[in-house]
């Protein structure tokens, strides 16, 4: 606006000092350079007026508002981000990720506020963080279990209140299976996973109690899963497209349609291709949605707390109204827990992947080619060392002692496994893989992942079978068609062992290319155009095939 009134005055300036005053005034010099200096300094007023008063209506252009929300909360994006964009002047990035990854990075002073999941999570990440919450609570909520109606009527569970051991029994049993999100990284999975503890160990715990020993009853149900994810709602995304007859549901209770015939995923019905029963389980698995502003900024701190969240409800009072309705109260005789002590949590998350989850042997299959040079490929050595040193990935929740690793890296003309001179399926310490990955593996050459492909598999073929088989191909997905008749048997070959094939793409990625691989290999594509985010989709693609 500024420039466009400079654009617009200036000639009109120029016009009047140099056509009219010469014309009308050329015998009262004096005159004309006093009327001159008027009419000059009223443009320049005029100018600076406009600019002014565009930037005190314009967001700011440096350090914009970063508010992280969990996937359950996104109903609430639009409101947040206008009420945020009008109390602070400034542009709003909203991130959406899991409840336990937004309070890791709002522990780290990445974000300006949250809105996540549950209340309880900064007191078990950061309890010596000085946030600001005044009793921001979004509303109530649960986890809600859900079966196809035709298995809960079998189980004589489509007209009662189920407790919570029997539950236990019929996953322990095998007869159902759980669907749920990774319990380190999201905050329903989490909550059920703290529920079925309860019931394992005691429901009033310690963090004495939480060993390896006494999670191990739990293995049999994690072990065994129906479908998981990092995110409530790409769970949710995926029941709309395949929910297995035997799989117990656990979603938030507002994501489900009353009639069971639909889910709701980011505002949109999903319709189900068989009907659900909601089933009401005792005690009740409650949670709280609640914000939290993170910012040490006091300015800030205050125009988000009195600006944005303290009139949340107000912005959009329907919407409110219509998450109550989708979370009817809990009938009389259900009760509900209190959450333990912060300790007790903290044991759980960092015991659940080394006690309770089937041990990994991750096969990771790196493009090392000339295309890989630059920011994809430094993202890529930094997502493994995540994963490959121990108090990373612990950091991370990511570490089981058992896991096991072979990372194949093809570049050049030919593939080779690393460290050279080491075997298909030889165990491989995590730092003697990260210090070759470092030092002895330099971008460069053309791109055979034909032959990575080859060698990834024929080291699948001698893996035990007490591993799950994680497979992962890192590439930017420039190169010609890998899939030939030899390849396809070998990977016929190892069916039987259930491996999960996952493609990741990051920065400069030929996304045609990538797509119609996975489709080829019936493989989970991961695909980032932007090569800076290469890291986090690493790390979710870690997360994805954790359980």
């Amino acid at each position: 606006m500024g420039t466009l009134a400079y654009l617009f005055f200036a000639p009109i300036k120029v016009f009047f000092q140099q056509t009219l005053f010469n014309s009308l005034m050329s015998h009262h010099k004096s005159i004309r350079l006093m009327i001159s200096f008027c009419v000059t300094l009223f443009l320049t007023v005029t100018i600076y007026s406009c600019q002014n008063n565009q930037n005190n209506n314009s967001f700011s252009n440096n350090n914009g508002i970063r508010i992280g929300i969990s996937s359950e909360n996104l109903i609430f994006e639009e409101e947040i981000t206008s009420l945020a964009e009008q109390a602070t002047k400034k542009r709003v990035t909203i991130i959406p990720k899991g409840s336990v990854s937004l309070v890791n990075m709002a522990c780290k002073g990445e974000l300006d506020a949250i809105a996540i999941a549950d209340e309880m999570w900064p007191d078990i990440k950061c309890p010596s963080a000085n946030w600001v919450n005044t009793s921001g609570t979004l509303y109530q909520s649960r986890v809600q279990f859900a079966l196809p109606k035709t298995t809960a009527q079998s189980l004589g569970w489509d007209n009662k209140i189920v407790p919570r051991q029997e539950i236990l029994d019929k996953l322990k049993s095998g007869e159902i299976q759980l669907a749920t999100t990774i319990p380190t990284y999201s905050n329903s999975g989490y909550n059920t996973l703290l529920w079925l503890t309860r019931e394992t160990i005691a429901s009033t715990l310690t963090p004495e109690q939480i060993t390896p020993e006494s999670l191990k009853p739990l293995q049999p149900i994690y072990q065994n899963l129906g479908k998981s994810s990092e995110s409530t709602g790409y769970l949710a995304e995926t029941l709309a497209k395949d929910w297995p007859e035997n799989t117990l549901v656990a979603l938030y209770r507002f994501l489900y349609a009353p009639d069971g015939k639909a889910l709701y995923h980011h505002g949109e019905t999903l319709s189900l291709s068989k009907p659900v029963t909601l089933i009401e389980v005792k005690p009740a698995i409650t949670v709280t949605p609640t914000w939290f502003v993170t910012t040490e900024n006091e300015t800030l701190k205050t125009q988000l707390i009195e600006g944005v969240f303290n009139q949340l409800e107000a912005e959009n009072p329907r919407k409110f109204q219509q998450i109550k309705q989708l979370n009817p109260p809990l009938p009389n005789t259900v009760t509900k827990e209190v959450t333990p002590i912060a300790e007790v949590h903290r044991q759980l998350l960092d015991n659940f992947h080394p006690s309770v989850r089937q041990k990994r042997w991750i096969i990771g299959i790196i493009d090392a080619s000339g295309s890989m040079r630059g920011q994809g490929y430094e993202q890529l050595l930094a997502a493994f060392s995540e994963l490959l040193e121990p108090q990373k990935a612990k950091d991370n929740f990511l570490y089981s002692p058992d896991d096991r690793f072979s990372l194949i890296i093809y570049q050049r003309n030919d593939a080779y496994q690393i460290p050279l001179n080491s075997q298909p399926g030889e165990e491989i310490s995590r730092e003697t893989l990260w210090e070759t990955l470092q030092k002895e593996v330099k971008p460069g050459g053309g791109t055979p992942v034909d032959k990575g492909l080859i060698m990834g598999l024929e080291t699948a073929q001698k893996i035990p079978s007490d591993y799950k088989l994680e497979i992962f191909l890192f590439t930017d997905g420039q190169f010609r068609d890998p899939v030939t008749p030899e390849l396809l048997n070998i990977y016929q070959s190892i069916q039987d062992k259930n491996p999960e094939l996952t493609i990741v793409g990051a920065g400069g990625v030929n996304t045609q290319q990538l797509q119609q691989l996975s489709a080829k290999l019936d493989a989970r594509p991961i695909i980032s155009q932007n090569a800076s985010e290469t890291l986090d989709e690493l790390l979710k693609a870690f997360r994805e095939a954790q359980i």
